[in-house]
């Protein structure tokens, strides 16, 4: 029987910004939605603690209070970066 998803709420108190974390414990495997900028090292060494493989970074919407950090995440983990086509930003992995 699988285990119930991991999940982890994060807080930027600058721009009021929450990051999710999620996580199958079965494989490890991770999504992060709506990094910021200012807080990919303790987002990454949050990734690390627990083990998981970063599989993609996600942005639900483009962010007027704060830069994104998914490009630097993708940059150090490989992780493929997911925005909405309705955004129209081209330098996304994957659009939904």
């Amino acid at each position: 029987m699988s285990k119930a998803m991991t999940f982890h709420q994060l807080y930027e108190s600058d721009t009021s910004t929450y990051t999710y974390l999620l996580a199958d414990p079965d494989t490890q495997e991770a999504v992060l939605i709506d990094p910021v900028l200012e807080t990919v090292e303790r987002d990454l060494k949050l990734i690390n603690e627990y083990g998981y493989k970063l599989k993609y970074v996600l942005d639900t919407h483009i962010h007027a209070d704060h830069i994104t950090g998914a490009g630097e995440i993708r940059k150090r983990t490989g992780a493929k970066t997911v925005v909405s086509s309705k955004a129209g930003v081209h330098c996304a992995d994957v659009s939904v």
